[in-house]
This record gives C-alpha cells, structure tokens and sequence, in this order.
C-alpha cells in the first residue's frame, strides 16, 4: 500500500496546505473540516495569493508537467488551469497584490505570464537558458535566481545585470588550493609533512 509523502507545505494564518507525492491537495484549518483535492500529477511549487478582504483566498500550484492551477480556499475548487507544455513549474510569483497575473518559471529557464489580462490566458515572455530557482518582480524589472545566479531583466527579456556567484565560489577554491599547496611545501621543505599526507603525493622520480 503506498504511503502518501509531503513534498510541499504552506503554512498560513487560518491553516496549512499540504501537497502529497501522488498529487493529492489537502487543506488542514485550525478550526473546521480538512478539504482534499486529487490532482492529475505532483505539485512542484505552490503560492498563496490575497483576495480584496486581504486574507489568502486562492493558492496557484504548478505541477511537474508544466500544469498551473488555481484552487479557491477553503474549498480547494478549480478556479483556472493552464498547461504551458512545458517543463516542471519550479517558481510563481504574484505580479501585483491588484491583479491576478502572475509569472511563472520553469526547469527549462522559461519564463511565463498568466492571468485574466493576458490574451489567451497565458504568453511565454522569455528563456534563460537554465532552471529558475526563484523570482519576483515589480512594475520595471524582473528579478531571477538560478541556482547561484541572479538576473534582472526588463519585462520585454532585456538582460539588466547579472551576479554570478559560481565565479566567487570558484576565486574562493583556487585561494584555498593555493594556500595548501603553499603549506604543503612548507612542511615538505621542513619534513614535517605527516605520513599520511606523503602517501597520497605523487612520486617524483
């Protein structure tokens, strides 16, 4: 009998939602009944959006297959789904707290908006080439992290800067190298270099 496991979980003032591996959506309130709802695949991210009352309404969920629904609250009814035929939704960011467009990104670096507002429901803006790790925006810019890099780009995909920590990372490990390999000689040139540390220098003929 498979065991149901928690891969995603939002924890908000009324409640928390909890998003199982098989798909399955369960809303638990602090008071009152426990809803569920059966999705088609497992979520990947998951977002919690305000309605006019100023109190979490709705939460947009993005699946492994590039699936993104919208589910009401409390009630977990389907409200709008898209499917980007795209990879796995791995960020959703709410545009505006006076609108429901919102962005989403995927595995493959695409970045998409989706809403009422939008011709089609739904328009893929721009790529950037590797997986989205987070986002958000704001009426000029929107701001992408991917794995140690941050991006900023113009709604229309004009690149506006770029940190790419990977190169700091990087300065960081070739210092270290090179103070071991200084320390190293040291103690070969004083022979205080421990046997063990012998054994795995190479051999110099």
């Amino acid at each position: 009998m498979h065991s149901r496991v928690v891969i995603r979980s939002l924890v908000l003032p009324d409640g928390y939602i909890a998003a199982m591996d098989d798909g399955m959506i369960s809303w638990r309130p602090n008071v009152g009944i426990r809803r569920n709802i059966k999705l088609e695949f497992p979520i990947s991210t998951i977002l919690a959006v305000g309605g006019a009352n100023g109190k979490c309404d709705s939460i947009w969920c993005g699946d492994t297959r590039g699936n993104i629904s919208q589910l009401s609250l409390p009630m977990l009814s389907v409200l709008k789904k898209f499917c980007l035929n795209s990879s796995s939704i791995r960020a959703i960011c709410a545009v505006s707290s006076s609108s429901d467009k919102i962005l989403a990104g995927t595995s493959d670096g695409e970045i998409w908006a989706l809403g009422k507002e939008i011709p089609g429901g739904s328009i893929r803006l721009f790529s950037i080439g590797s997986a989205i790790t987070s986002m958000k925006c704001s009426d000029e810019n929107i701001i992408i992290q991917s794995g140690w890099s941050r991006y900023t780009f113009d709604w229309t995909g004009n690149e506006i800067d770029h940190h790419d920590h990977n190169k700091i990372f990087i300065s960081k490990k070739i210092k270290r190298d090179n103070r071991r390999s200084k320390l190293l000689k040291f103690q070969i040139d004083n022979g205080n270099l421990p046997e063990s540390v012998l054994l795995d220098l190479p051999v110099v003929a």
